[in-house]
This record gives structure tokens, sequence and C-alpha cells, in this order.
């Protein structure tokens, strides 16, 4: 993925949120930077969705899509721990010596996915939120550790949400046993068109899940490049709803 395939991405996600962008209040207290959005009526125990963004963007972008999301839910959306300019930043760089195939530095994944684990934990704890409704959704990277956190955390994960993103080949054997994830949901949208993650990324995900005996759902989006559409988000927030009554 080249420097002119990640900004063309920003550009489009900047342009498709820019018609109702809102800067939320950033809050730090927690080992990841974030903002926040509680249900409008007090309920106990909500569930909760983490949204994680992509490449090169930051909390506000994925922040956007609250207004579609269930109005029953805490919303979160959090800030990759890795800066790659003023406004930007990133859940993991690169790994250069894998040629021909998008992946991350294994140092990388595995310490942003320890953070974001301890993040949802505290998270729970701090809005006192439903620990057994726990859902995480990222788009391309966050996408990506999305897959990192749900597929060795299911106890502490209910469902995940990848948009546009891909399976590392160095999470494979990090996943936890058929036993302990029968109860994980997934989530996978991917557009044909994608120039960013080819869609084949997330179609040999969802089969390699499959074969181990998972059952995630690949939505898929004819047309569609690396970006996320309306018809993406109107799928994702079905897709909540069912797995929480």
């Amino acid at each position: 993925m080249n420097r002119r395939a990640f900004l063309s991405v920003f550009i489009v996600l900047s342009f498709v949120f820019s018609s109702f962008a809102q800067t939320a209040k950033v809050e730090d207290d927690l080992v990841l930077k974030y903002v926040v959005q509680q249900p409008p009526a007090q309920t106990r125990k909500p569930p909760v969705l983490i949204m994680l963004h992509g490449y090169g963007g930051e909390e506000q972008n994925m922040f956007q899509l609250r207004r579609f999301m269930p109005a029953h839910f805490l919303i979160v959306a959090a800030r990759a721990p890795q800066p790659v300019s003023a406004t930007g930043f990133r859940w993991f760089e690169r790994d250069i010596s894998i040629r021909n195939k998008y992946s991350g530095r294994k140092e990388d994944l595995e310490s942003s996915r320890k953070l974001l684990i301890r993040f949802v934990d505290q998270v729970v704890a701090k809005y006192h939120a439903d620990p057994a409704n726990v859902f995480v959704m990222g788009f391309s990277q966050g996408g990506i550790m999305s897959y990192e956190a749900g597929l060795t955390s299911p106890r502490t994960i209910k469902g995940i949400g990848v948009l546009s993103g891909l399976l590392p080949q160095s999470l494979k054997p990090l996943i936890r046993p058929k036993t302990e994830l029968a109860g994980l949901r997934i989530f996978v949208a991917h557009g044909t068109a994608d120039g960013v993650l080819p869609y084949t990324d997330g179609k040999d995900a969802t089969d390699y899940l499959q074969s181990i005996g998972l059952k995630p759902e690949l939505h898929t989006y004819t047309g569609m490049e690396h970006t996320i559409s309306s018809e993406v988000v109107s799928d994702l927030v079905k897709w909540l709803n069912q797995q929480v009554k």
C-alpha cells in the first residue's frame, strides 16, 4: 500500500464525512485516546461499540458514523497509538520484508492488540457497559485490529466488524480454539473494486475462518472501492441490532 493509495483513501473518507463533520472532545484518561457518545436514555449496562480508524486517520473520522449506529449503544472511537503526521495515526507499520502482500510488523500488531484489549476492559469498567455485549469495528487497519482483538480475546469481545480489512498471517497461530470462539460474531464487508486491500483479502479471511469452524458473514459490495459506503453502514447497523435484542 503506497503513500498515494493511503492519501486517496483518506481523501475519500474525509469527503464522505465532511457534510456532517463535528469535532468531539478527546478523552485521554485510558490507554488510548478516544471520543465517546453515551446512549441518550440512561440504561443499565448498555452494549458498547468501539470503532477503529484506518491508516493516517484519527478517532473523529470513525466517530462521524455514530449518528447512524443503534441509539442504545455506547459508542467509542479510539485513536491508534502511532503518529504518522500531526493529525494522523496508525495501528502498525507495514512489514516491508513481505513482498506482494500487505502485512504489519508483528511487534506493532502485538503491541496495539494488547493496548486495544486493555482499552476495551477500561471502557467497560469506566462507563458501566455490558461486558457480554462488546463489539469492535474497524476500517482497513482498524479492521485488521478488529481481527487481532476478537480472535484472541473472545471472552472479552462478542463480535467484530471488519470493513475492507484482512486477516494477517501472523495472527493465525494466535487464534483461540474453536471451543472459545464458538460465540464470536463476525461481520465482514469488502468492495470488489478495492484497489488498496483487494476483495480477495476479505474473501480469503472468511474462507479461512470457515475452515476452522467459525461462521463469518461476508458482505460483498460490487464496484465499491476502499471506503465505507452507505450500504455498508446500513448492513452493519442491521447486523448489530440482530446481535443485541
